[in-house]
């Protein structure tokens, strides 16, 4: 079995990159259908989110993707803007980054509504007092700009000059980064409008929103500039091309987000009389202290430590891997304990049934529907910029 097992791994470490990323892809995406299917066979049923905790894990994927879809936005539209070498010329797979991860981030929580079919409502009629409709707007009218952004940048002819011929680019571009920083930033405020939770009623949540979506949006544009490299990769170095320019964004990304988590924690902690101490507990030393210890602490500092001392963009690249993924933990740490704390003491003793629960894990059924989520993702990404690079090759 380990023999068959080593010549498995031995056959998958001889295929070319893009193979072994269809294979790892398989991996995702096969799973993902399976709680698919049987999410739309049972509904909600599966799920282990209740009354008490009614947001699990895809809200958590749905604000990663989002702050993703944001933070490479701001980034690569800056890079661009700047004349960063690599930026500059692939101002189309910027564009596509950021779109590709917000629909991803909206599928996520489309799967989450119980009423998914009457998402459509919050486009006919909402209501601006509700942050959700004010951000699905926002959302709506962002995707609108980067298609329009996109077609203009299909027709600019010259690589090397920055705006396009109508001269709508740049302003729309201008446009796009207020808003790819306006709407991560709005996660963070959603959050901290909720007065009845202590732990969100936070002004710092929309800065470390802000800060953890442009550490995972940077890290997200490196890996795919590695990717689109291809096997020129091999040849590159880390002070060749956008890599310098991310790299510093990267790191200082994840030198704020925690110098920010540690204030907030250190001073609820040092106070007396402070309500966040329980929740702060329940994160440092509760269920899950392995999604703070070693997923986001752990994740960021071996990240970290990769990208500071990479000699190769390989090490780089998996740097930037291990920080685009483990910082969704940046997400899970302030949703789900926020959310599992009674805010009467006792609620959860004085009515007693399945989904009256605060100790919210989440079921097989949710995790595969994750897998399937990013799958989502990277097949859209994949299959888009295939179209768009087809058909800007036969223009040209």
């Amino acid at each position: 079995m380990i023999a068959k097992l080593l010549s498995w791994i031995q056959v998958f470490n001889n295929e070319t990159m893009l193979k072994k990323l269809k294979i790892l892809w398989l991996c995702l995406f096969v799973p993902g259908v399976i709680g698919l299917l049987i999410k739309v066979i049972s509904g909600e049923r599966l799920a282990g989110y209740g009354s008490y905790v009614p947001w699990g894990i895809w809200i958590a994927v749905y604000f990663h993707a989002v702050g993703i879809s944001g933070g490479a936005f701001a980034v690569g539209v800056i890079g661009y803007l700047k004349g960063i070498k690599g930026l500059r010329e692939n101002l189309n797979t910027t564009l596509l980054v950021s779109a590709c991860s917000l629909i991803t981030g909206l599928l996520a929580i489309w799967l989450d509504l119980g009423r998914p079919f009457r998402a459509y409502r919050v486009g006919i009629s909402p209501n601006f007092g509700s942050m959700l409709a004010f951000n699905a707007w926002m959302y709506s009218i962002f995707l609108v700009l980067v298609g329009i952004m996109l077609f203009l940048s299909v027709k600019r002819r010259q690589a090397n000059v920055v705006n396009d011929k109508t001269g709508w680019l740049v302003p729309l571009l201008l446009l796009g980064l207020l808003l790819s920083i306006a709407y991560p930033s709005q996660s963070g405020a959603f959050f901290g409008v909720v007065d009845a939770k202590p732990f969100w009623s936070s002004a710092i949540l929309p800065v470390l929103f802000l800060t953890s979506a442009i550490t995972s949006g940077a890290s997200a544009l490196l890996l795919v500039y590695y990717y689109l490299r291809g096997e020129s990769a091999a040849i590159d170095t880390p002070e060749q091309g956008p890599y310098p320019y991310l790299r510093k964004i990267i790191l200082a990304g994840i030198a704020v987000y925690f110098m920010g988590e540690f204030s907030e924690y250190s001073l609820a902690l040092w106070s007396p009389i402070s309500h966040l101490k329980e929740t702060i507990y329940l994160i440092l030393f509760g269920k899950f202290w392995w999604v703070f210890w070693l997923i986001h602490v752990g994740g960021a500092i071996i990240g970290f430590y990769l990208i500071f001392n990479a000699q190769s963009v390989t090490k780089l690249a998996i740097g930037a891997f291990i920080i685009v993924t483990t910082f969704i933990s940046t997400r899970l740490n302030i949703l789900i304990p926020g959310q599992s704390i009674p805010e009467l003491k006792g609620l959860n003793e004085a009515f007693t049934h399945a989904r009256l629960n605060f100790n919210y894990s989440p079921t097989m059924v949710e995790y595969l529907i994750t897998l399937f989520v990013i799958a989502f993702g990277l097949a859209l990404f994949y299959f888009s910029h295939k179209i768009l690079s087809t058909y800007i090759e036969k223009e040209n």
